[in-house]
């Protein structure tokens, strides 16, 4: 009996409540500003409770300080916020009566969540931005006011995608403020997937120490001669200039790829059976920089890299070695961005990587693809665009985005598709973001397919888009919700497709291994043959292994068409430098026509596409290295089963250890 696609009307209408609902609750307030400890305590001569050392603890509602050790609050008085050059004056002494009881002091990074390094984050959206001083003063108007500053200055904003470059400058000019003795910025990836939390971490000048920016002279490699300086070529108050340098080195092994019946689902000569093992690597050496125009709020900047893979011994796929390079990124753009003002703008084009929200319509890992002459096809090194164009709007706690964008296909399977969006995002900081998305394909060479023979063109679909996260909800720390759709039609014929999903999950914050559930409901449509209408939805560049490859296994014979799905997930975080999650899919059709999948799959004699179970582990040697580890084994479903041979099917078990570097 088919399933009654019918779901959408209640998740959009879920989504649509939930828009307008959050939109009446949210507020303006210091949008990058968080808090970690009860100034009511210190205020009161109470004990301050220990600060949380997790990032999804901090709920940024209020302002509250946090005293860091060796620095007692009554130590440091600051009167008006400094401007860079200036040295701030220190407030009126106060009678000691006055001052509050010290309060215990602490050296704990307050978001000491899952560190991830920053060029691991890249392109993936900033779910929150805290700014946190290590030794704030005894004046609470006063810290709020030294926040906004290194807020402004910093210039990075939760809604945005995270660009390393843009941070690593933001800290440079944070650094040169006269009341700041040292500051870092530290990325950490959310309880909410796909998106990462930046905190700025400052120590504050003690009193009456004054400095200069202009004391500070120009460093780097180019300046010093010294190694140690790697990877910052040069460094001056408005410019930047960096090695980039990341890489992979892996082993990977399938046990009955295909389920053991690679004949029904792999062309060609090669047929995998059994157990098969291999090695992929990947080099990615490049240079980024930016600099500002004289005086003026203008930045110019740009990043170029070259991407060396290769595949050692037969994989999956092919039997034959490979080593392919080619240039990755080649980007420049233009940032119009003041200190202080609400606006901001920013202007790129060329080879880079993009993302839009969680990767549901577009995902980073699918800008470009990696397989066949390109090699690495599991380690996926390649990700960016053939061409972008991206045009952001920033006012305030909203963000206008234009997009251009051409995939870095393969030559053998090029559809000429391009992409053409517009997206506007409100994020208040504070754990509400809606969004609301708009995309055409005014280019493409791709067809869909009908039973009768019949093709319709892929050029000139049109994509309604809206989603909504609240990671707080009912105002209960660590539950949070999300939930997108996507309404699919074409001004060329008839079409209404339509996809989404309801995604739900807690962390318990509070104990020492942070354990989380999570649960999501996905829904695609297939297309009714019996209908005039073309039902059957197209994923555009979703991707991602932790969000829209459902299945490792799985999702490499089904896609996210004429597809239903649940997925659990447990993770526990045993370390700062730890995090193990364990996913659970089970997959059924919409429909049982499924043409325009893969070709052994075209007509289904069963909805049940099948499940599979993952354990994914990432383990961080360091800020530069990270280890990962994946075990999975899909189990094919009697729709596979049936499409090839019930008595030949096997588990497709797939084990792989991945090293990759960041600098």
């Amino acid at each position: 009996m088919p399933y009654a696609f019918s779901w959408y009307r209640c998740l959009l209408a879920l989504i649509s409540a939930s828009t307008m609902s959050v939109l009446g609750l949210a507020s303006d307030g210091l949008a990058q500003i968080s808090s970690t400890t009860d100034l009511r305590a210190v205020e009161e001569n109470k004990t301050v409770p220990p600060i949380s050392t997790r990032a999804a603890d901090l709920m940024p509602l209020d302002l509250r300080l946090v005293p860091e050790l060796g620095e007692i609050l009554s130590e440091n008085h600051w009167g008006k916020v400094a401007t860079p050059g200036e040295t701030p004056e220190p407030s009126s002494p106060k009678d000691n009566s006055e001052l509050p009881a010290p309060a215990p002091t602490y050296t704990e990074d307050p978001n000491a969540g899952l560190r991830i390094p920053p060029n691991l984050g890249e392109g993936l959206p900033i779910e929150r931005v805290h700014i946190y001083l290590r030794n704030p003063t005894t004046d609470p108007s006063q810290d709020k006011a030294l926040q906004q500053q290194l807020a402004d200055t910093f210039g990075i904003r939760a809604g945005g995608n995270f660009i390393p470059l843009f941070a690593d400058q933001g800290l440079n000019q944070v650094q040169r403020l006269a009341f700041v003795k040292a500051a870092e910025y530290r990325l950490y990836k959310s309880n909410l997937p796909g998106t990462v939390i930046v905190a700025l971490l400052v120590t504050l000048q003690s009193e009456g120490k004054k400095v200069s920016p202009s004391a500070q002279p120009p460093k780097g490699m180019l300046v010093s001669g010294d190694i140690r300086d790697f990877p910052t070529l040069y460094q001056n108050d408005g410019a930047l200039a960096k090695i980039t340098l990341n890489g992979s080195v892996g082993i990977y092994s399938d046990t009955n790829p295909w389920f053991g019946n690679a004949n029904s689902f792999v062309s060609g000569s090669y047929k995998p059976t059994g157990t098969i093992t291999w090695g992929e690597f990947s080099l990615e050496p490049g240079l980024a920089g930016i600099t500002r125009l004289g005086d003026l709020p203008l930045y110019l900047y740009g990043a170029g890299s070259y991407t060396l893979s290769g595949t050692i011994q037969p994989d999956i796929f092919r039997t034959d070695n490979r080593i392919f390079g080619d240039v990755e990124k080649l980007y420049g753009g233009l940032l119009v961005a003041d200190p202080g003002s609400p606006f901001a703008f920013n202007l790129s084009a060329g080879r880079q990587i993009f993302q839009l929200n969680q990767g549901f319509l577009f995902s980073q890992f699918s800008g470009s693809a990696n397989a066949l002459d390109r090699a690495a096809s599991y380690s996926n090194p390649r990700t960016a665009f053939d061409m972008t164009v991206l045009a952001t709007l920033r006012w305030g706690n909203w963000r206008l985005l234009g997009f251009f964008l051409d995939p870095n296909e393969l030559p053998l399977a090029n559809t000429n598709t391009q992409y053409l969006g517009t997206s506007l995002n409100y994020n208040n900081n504070q754990g509400v973001e809606v969004a609301l998305t708009y995309v055409t394909v005014p280019q493409s060479a791709r067809v869909y397919a009908l039973l009768d023979g019949k093709q319709l063109n892929r050029q000139g679909l049109q994509v309604l888009n809206p989603r909504v996260r609240l990671s707080s909800l009912f105002e209960v720390p660590g539950l949070w919700v999300e939930g997108e759709y996507a309404y699919e039609f074409n001004s060329q014929q008839t079409m209404a497709a339509h996809g989404g999903y309801l995604w739900l999950g807690y962390t318990a914050n509070d104990m020492s291994l942070r354990p989380s559930l999570s649960y999501r409901f996905a829904g695609f449509s297939g297309d009714n043959p019996y209908t005039k209408t073309y039902e059957r939805f197209d994923p555009l560049l979703a991707g991602g292994l932790s969000d829209w490859l459902q299945g490792i296994s799985l999702g490499k014979v089904y896609n996210n068409s004429n597809s239903f799905s649940h997925r659990v997930t447990f993770k526990v975080q045993p370390s700062d430098s730890l995090s193990v999650s364990l996913d659970y899919y089970y997959r059924f059709a919409d429909q049982l026509n499924n043409l325009g999948g893969n070709t052994t799959l075209s007509t289904l004699e069963s909805h049940f596409i099948g499940h599979e179970v993952m354990l994914t582990t990432q383990y961080f040697l360091s800020q530069n290295f990270m280890l990962l580890g994946v075990g999975a084994i899909a189990f094919p479903g009697s729709a596979i089963r049936q499409a090839v041979n019930d008595t030949t099917t096997s588990p497709w078990i797939t084990l792989q250890l991945s090293l990759f570097m960041f600098f």
